[in-house]
């Protein structure tokens, strides 16, 4: 019985050639698919470990940025409070350098007044001259009256002392209590010895005139 006649190309390769499902089966092998799903899943879970450090990074940062904008604010809020406390304190001192100014000033214009009048001395006076000494003190004397006046009237308006208010205070006081004969008897005890002295000069200037 004659074998039978192979064809030409028929090798085994030919034959899984044609079963091309054959070299596949390795790659879609149970196993192999199991592994492809494994390394996915890590895949993803390396994906959401990400997402989430990504999320927790976005929320300190905007954490970070809401305590820099409160920091900024209160930063503004005190620097304007600071700002506007030195403008107010400035402003009074300077009316308190000024109030200073006035009262060094006043109180040399007094000292000055004090010297002249304590220069006149009149209980020495001869009666020589009398009239002429009278005639060139009582100017002297209310200009000093003047300053003093001025001085308490323009003082009575500062507001870091007192020492020019005691004058105004104590004229109200006695005009309340009714105190006009008060300031009688003080206006007339302040010019009664002017006055003598004027009634002196008079009468020396008629004897011999």
């Amino acid at each position: 019985m004659p074998s039978p006649v192979t064809r030409t190309g028929d090798s085994p390769y030919r034959q899984m050639e044609l079963n091309p499902r054959l070299a596949d089966n390795e790659r879609h092998s149970p196993a192999n698919v199991n592994l492809q799903v494994e390394a996915a899943q890590r895949q993803i879970e390396d994906l959401e470990q990400r997402r989430r450090e990504l999320d927790a990074q976005k929320k300190e940062l905007e954490k970070i940025n809401e305590q820099k904008s409160e920091f900024t604010e209160q930063l503004n809020r005190v620097g304007l409070r600071l700002h506007n406390s030195v403008r107010r304190m400035e402003k009074e001192l300077e009316s308190i350098r000024q109030e200073q100014e006035d009262i060094i000033q006043t109180c040399k214009c007094f000292k000055m007044h004090i010297q002249i009048l304590s220069a006149l001395n009149p209980q020495n006076w001869s009666h020589e001259g009398l009239h002429e000494r009278l005639i060139d003190a009582l100017p002297k004397i209310e200009r000093a009256e003047n300053d003093y006046n001025e001085a308490y009237s323009h003082g009575a308006h500062f507001r870091h002392t007192s020492i020019f208010r005691k004058k105004r205070e104590g004229r109200f006081s006695s005009m309340q209590s009714g105190g006009i004969g008060e300031q009688f008897i003080q206006g007339l005890a302040f010019h009664l010895p002017l006055a003598c002295l004027l009634l002196l000069a008079w009468g020396v200037y008629s004897i011999f005139h």
